[in-house]
């Protein structure tokens, strides 16, 4: 019996080909050139998707909506999605838009007078006890986001119009739904972790404040890292970097996972993000770019970068279209993604861990995990201001400046002073992974759960049974896809 769906088979080796070749381009694009490989332009190799897409439309047109079986029917729901999201940013502009400034982010150098600062050095700076090198850190951003503004403002009226021509929403509630996370499944989710964590958070301010000796000081939000640490922490120095792969390795072997015989590549860079892992040819060729953030930062990056490899290297599937891909919004779940990163990620607010691999003292790590845990409350405020802000950015006649003070008051509980300056667009966020954040937020529920349920089944000895690896390759990873 003829296949209508069959004409998708055909245009899956070309998907992956353009995959393949976007993020080697990507790649190279973060750390320069690789001898033996040949440097191409991200935007342009992006936008070959266009044709493939056109015809994976035509093909769609021919397919049924019922009656597949389930893998059929899951790979043609994802090229629906991803269908979808390509039209919300397809525009040649909008395609060049989101690699230039992607670049212009990372290649952004920090600068006051004659001192240039490491995103390294602007951490350290937003947790000084000196307000002015805090409020350094915002001067800094700031200068960033007046760099790219314009652009920025240019690829959102773009997206705007692209989601005004297709239809069903804002371009952020479209690309929601394309990536299988209408509003009305994400909003409610959203609003109850506010109302369970608000509380929760307002005790943070409240003790960080009595802590630092001045209860009733006015504190603004880029006070935040400075005022958690408060409540405890550990020296930078006693999480040395040189000690995290290491820790790294060790813990894997423990789960039967031999890190160092994977296809897995890592470098150090400094650049926009905290941390990058890009699926460069799935499940043979992962690359890491770690940023080497001071203390524990570089830790937890390394962890979670290394969970997203894991993934990639441990896809067994053989479609391309299921092998979670990242570079078409619709082609991959990227909360799930995050959270199987943000599962080892966890890792290093493991009090098990911190007693095995690290050389904390037991009052260290109480310390530490004080922090640990009003590190993760912020984590979460502050990426529901994002979420808000992303979401209002988009809708017709935003404030963007207005916006954004509105959801950093709403959420960190923090007035924004009158004379702060907007540093909004100071990232590489909005233009290449755009409507992300709220993946952060889940991911931080998927990974705890998947954390919580490794604990009860394997027991106290959970860091050292081969079988989590196995349980973890085979349960988690090795499916791709396949499902949502």
């Amino acid at each position: 019996m003829n296949d209508p769906c069959a004409a998708l088979d055909a245009l899956e080796s070309d998907y992956e080909t353009i995959a393949r070749r976007l993020g080697a381009a990507t790649w190279l694009s973060y750390v320069g050139e690789v001898e033996g490989e040949t440097a191409e332009d991200p935007a342009a190799v992006r936008a070959e998707f266009g044709p493939l897409l056109d015809a994976a439309a035509t093909a769609l047109a021919s397919c049924p909506t019922t009656d597949l079986d389930p893998v059929r029917a899951r790979r043609v729901e994802i090229w629906r999605r991803s269908d979808r999201a390509w039209r919300l940013d397809a525009e040649p502009e909008a395609v060049r838009l989101r690699s230039e400034l992607e670049r212009r982010v990372n290649e952004h150098a920090f600068v006051r007078g004659e001192e240039r600062y490491s995103r390294a050095d602007m951490s350290r700076l937003s947790r000084s006890d000196d307000p002015a090198e805090r409020r350094l850190v915002v001067d800094l951003r700031t200068d960033l986001h007046r760099a790219v503004l314009e652009d920025t403002m240019r690829l959102v009226s773009l997206r705007k119009a692209a989601a005004a021509r297709v239809g069903g929403g804002t371009f952020a509630e479209a690309m929601l739904e394309a990536e299988g996370l209408p509003p009305a499944l994400l909003d409610p989710l959203l609003a109850e972790l506010d109302e369970r964590t608000a509380e929760a958070w307002a005790d943070v301010l409240r003790r960080g404040r009595e802590a630092s000796g001045a209860p009733d000081a006015v504190l603004a939000p880029w006070d935040v890292s400075w005022l958690i640490e408060r409540l405890g922490t550990t020296p930078d120095e006693r999480w040395p970097k040189e000690r995290a792969l290491p820790a790294l390795v060790e813990t894997l072997r423990g789960i039967g996972i031999d890190l160092e015989s994977l296809p897995i590549r890592r470098r150090e860079g400094d650049f926009g993000y905290g941390g990058q892992t890009l699926a460069v040819s799935i499940p043979d060729d992962v690359r890491m770019m770690v940023n080497p953030l001071p203390g524990w930062r570089v830790w937890g990056t390394l962890f979670h970068e290394t969970g997203h490899a894991l993934q990639g290297v441990a896809t067994t599937v053989p479609s391309p279209i299921l092998k979670g891909y990242e570079w078409l919004a619709g082609a991959s779940v990227p909360a799930y993604s995050e959270g199987m990163a943000e599962l080892l990620g966890l890792l290093v607010g493991d009090r098990r861990f911190l007693e095995r691999r690290t050389e904390l003292s037991p009052e260290e790590i109480d310390r530490f995990l004080a922090l640990w845990r009003a590190r993760a409350l912020a984590s979460v405020r502050s990426r529901l201001a994002d979420v808000a802000f992303e979401r209002t950015l988009y809708q017709a006649g935003a404030d963007p400046d207005a916006a954004d003070r509105a959801g950093v008051e709403r959420y960190l509980g923090m007035p924004v002073p009158s004379d702060a300056p907007p540093a909004w667009a100071a990232t590489a966020f909005l233009a290449a992974y755009p409507c992300y954040m709220q993946n952060y937020v889940l991911a931080d529920l998927v990974g705890a759960q998947i954390l919580r349920a490794w604990r009860e089944r394997f027991g106290e000895g959970g860091l050292d049974d081969p079988a989590v690896g196995a349980f973890l390759r085979e349960k988690l990873w090795a499916d791709g896809e396949t499902r949502e």
